[in-house]
């Protein structure tokens, strides 16, 4: 059984393929004709149009109908008799599934060219060759794969099932994981291309960034210039912006979730990893996150929204202008206690090198008080960003002052 029936079935209810369209006109990313069984099990010929999220057939004169692609299974078929070949696709779950039927095996390949960038693919070993793994964690192991049609190269995420078990909290995630990489469409994203199901195993296949993460950059950089620093932190402040726009919320922004796209510049990146994001359109009340990225609110069981994310691009700022991290801990609960009570320091020697705009766009990033703290979008609007990549263009204006500047609690000056 596919682990994502019981979520199809959410939506579109069970043993319930199709739904009516009312839209004369929906707008689709691609339209051809294919063959269905009727009521008589004989074929008949139909318009079907690929949408965002559905698969469309289109009746003259008379109300349409259409089937959620999202979370069904999509698989090829031929059928040869000995006479006739036929070319097909099964869309669906057992005792719920539709076949249809196409005119040649090239006009199939662009059926599935679409299909697959919508609904749950099933024959991974045919499509790709895994060349080897490039890293793990808790969630499963990440390899890297090869296209055997267009020799391309993915990430390919791949999750032992048996880890989700029945665990809903576990499958919502991998859900929302799905969902939000399908919708989302930025440069500094990465992006999710096919997802594959075995009897074992989901894969997630993603751009492959051959860079490293951001961990590993600092560790060999130290610290970051703060021109660099402040180039990285805008298209980074850009990219959580975005987030915004949609009220989706990351929750794990940490060093080894920004993956740096070269070793030719230290700004250029893609943030992975939406396996705690979240629709925050609604105020979010689960803990979760990394232990020194994790803002005040979630740990003191507070409601939170996409300012969480903001929070952790302050860490983040703090450690590329520093090298140091703002919450050093003894053990995890020290870490955790500090990271809830948001004490920061300047005083290591490094802080000497940092001007006083950019740590007090820290310290506004880390603002422990949600409404206090800027949006992404505010954020941007520090000018620091100016100071450092526009200097030519600046007005006349006050440095912060040292007061400012204060480090929570002020004695830590």
């Amino acid at each position: 059984m596919s682990v994502f029936e019981s979520i199809n079935n959410d939506f579109q209810g069970v043993y319930r393929f199709w739904m009516p369209e009312h839209n004369q006109n929906p707008l689709g990313v691609f339209k051809s004709e294919a063959w269905i069984k009727n009521e008589s099990t004989l074929l008949e010929k139909s318009q079907f149009l690929i949408t965002q999220n559905y698969l469309v057939q289109i009746i003259p004169n008379s109300v349409g109908r259409k089937t959620l692609l999202d979370w069904k299974i999509i698989e090829p078929f031929t059928e040869d008799n000995g006479e006739v070949t036929r070319y097909g696709f099964s869309v669906g779950h057992r005792g719920c599934s539709q076949d249809f039927y196409v005119e040649s095996e090239e006009n199939l390949d662009i059926w599935i060219s679409h299909l697959s960038k919508k609904g749950i693919m099933t024959d991974f070993e045919n499509d790709f060759t895994i060349v080897k793994e490039i890293g793990n964690g808790s969630f499963g192991t990440v390899y890297l794969v090869v296209s055997n049609e267009t020799s391309e190269l993915f990430a390919m995420k791949s999750i032992n099932k048996h880890n989700i078990g029945g665990s809903l909290s576990c499958l919502n995630n991998l859900v929302n994981e799905i969902k939000f990489m399908r919708t989302l469409n930025h440069p500094n994203i990465v992006k999710l291309h096919y997802v594959y199901e075995s009897p074992t195993h989901i894969y997630l296949l993603i751009d492959y960034v051959e860079g490293g993460d951001l961990f590993n950059r600092i560790i060999k950089r130290k610290v970051f210039e703060e021109k660099t620093a402040a180039m990285f932190a805008q298209k980074f402040l850009g990219v959580l912006d975005y987030l915004s726009s949609f009220n989706i919320a990351h929750r794990d922004i940490k060093l080894e979730n920004i993956l740096m796209l070269s070793e030719e510049n230290d700004y250029d990146f893609k943030l992975a990893d939406f396996g705690l994001a979240a629709d925050a359109t609604e105020k979010l009340s689960l803990r979760c996150g990394s232990p020194g990225y994790i803002a005040p609110e979630v740990l003191r069981k507070s409601p939170y929204d996409t300012k969480v994310d903001v929070f952790s691009a302050g860490v983040i700022l703090y450690i590329l202008l520093s090298g140091k991290m703002p919450f050093p801990g003894k053990n995890l609960q020290d870490t955790i206690m500090k990271n809830r009570d948001c004490k920061i320091s300047f005083l290591h020697p490094s802080w000497k090198n940092v001007s006083k705009y950019g740590a007090a766009l820290v310290l506004k990033l880390t603002e422990p008080i949600p409404n206090l703290r800027p949006s992404a979008n505010e954020a941007l609007k520090s000018p620091w960003f100016a100071r450092q990549l526009n200097p030519a263009q600046l007005a006349s204006e006050e440095p912060p002052t040292l007061r400012a500047l204060s480090i929570r609690p002020s004695e830590q000056i």
